[in-house]
């Protein structure tokens, strides 16, 4: 059914209805097939079954509005929120003043030496005879004085460069600072820690061998949600099927749901192992714990993901800090694994989280 269930999913992915426009005599016998299914399905499924539980809405509220199938399916529809208004833009850093009047200040005193030169040629042609005599002798003394005017404003351009380069250098720190700052922050983001995982509190009302594999069981769990959720592991070679009926386990149910040998399934069971693998169990929660009481490690605070991307490795990158300590109790980074009656445990000492 569940295979089925993927495949009619699939299909409404493109369409509204079956087959055409409207509504057809297809579309009535397949709600009235599916229908069952469609209302027990758990709150964390909804999501993956979009298209199908969106197509049955429609048909119910359009087609079966005397309530031909009952009980009723009730969804809780995502609203739109409009995203906050995008932050103004940072205000460019002012061009340093200093810079520009260094530059301006060179041709002001290339200005002057050029004033000065017909100046000085005007006053020989005005003045005659001994003043003639007197300009010839102050001339040397111009000449003199030209390079040394020459020279502030020659070394203020040297000083107008410098300040230029220490201004694009200030001006280029900011945006280093802030190009490295992001490469932090995705290093961050990308770090995987253990508050990721939806790790819940549930009992196994059922249990099957697995029709398709001799090492999987086929489990009914109830983790606190409308109906029990199906999840198959693979402990049928570690623990007898009668321990593990009306078991307390932990499961991890934010894992985007999987196909195994034909059958899916919708979240781990947490179990603790040895290194040689031939110990496996799942670990042990207090008694007295709630169904779907959701586990806690100190120092991880922040909300689950709504669904583990496998393609981002997750569980493969927490896989290596999840360990049993010496006296058996499951770890995260050497901090125990909590409910609100204590710690989990285990019987696997110095061994594995899995």
């Amino acid at each position: 059914m569940d295979d089925k269930l993927v495949k009619l999913n699939e299909h409404l992915a493109s369409r509204t209805f079956l087959v055409g426009g409207a509504a057809s005599l297809a579309d009535l016998v397949v709600y009235a097939l599916v229908h069952p299914a469609a209302v027990a399905f758990p709150a964390a499924q909804t999501l993956h079954f979009c298209n199908l539980l969106r197509w049955v809405d429609l048909i119910q509220a359009t087609q079966d509005a005397a309530g031909f199938c009952q009980p009723r399916l009730v969804l809780n529809k995502p609203r739109f929120v409009a995203p906050p208004p995008p932050a103004p833009p940072a205000p460019k850093a002012a061009a340093a003043p200093a810079a520009a009047d260094a530059k301006g200040a060179a041709p002001a005193a290339g200005k002057d030496k050029a004033a000065a030169k017909p100046a000085a040629d005007a006053a020989p042609k005005k003045e005659g005879g001994k003043k003639d005599a007197a300009a010839a002798a102050a001339a040397p003394a111009a000449a003199a004085a030209a390079p040394a005017a020459a020279a502030p404003a020659k070394e203020g351009g040297k000083e107008g460069k410098k300040k230029d380069a220490a201004a694009a250098g200030a001006a280029a720190a900011p945006a280093a600072k802030k190009e490295g700052g992001g490469g932090a922050a995705k290093k961050e983001e990308e770090e995987a820690t253990i508050d990721m995982l939806d790790c819940r509190v549930g009992r196994i009302v059922k249990i099957d061998k697995h029709p398709n594999a001799d090492s999987l069981y086929l489990e009914e769990i109830d983790v606190g949600e409308d109906k029990p959720r199906q999840v198959i592991s693979g402990l049928r070679n570690f623990v007898p099927i009668e321990k593990m009926q009306d078991r307390v386990v932990v499961v991890v149910c934010n894992l985007k749901p999987a196909k195994m040998r034909d059958v899916m399934s919708y979240g781990m069971v947490l179990c603790a192992s040895d290194d040689a693998h031939g110990t496996v169990e799942p670990v042990a929660v207090p008694e007295g714990v709630p169904l779907g009481e959701r586990l806690t490690v100190e120092g991880f605070t922040n909300a689950p993901l709504e669904e583990v991307n496998p393609k981002k490795k997750i569980l493969e990158r927490l896989f290596p800090d999840m360990k049993t300590d010496g006296a058996g109790v499951p770890t995260f980074k050497g901090k125990p694994f909590l409910t609100s009656k204590g710690p989990l445990s285990s019987t696997v000492p110095n061994g594995w989280v899995k």
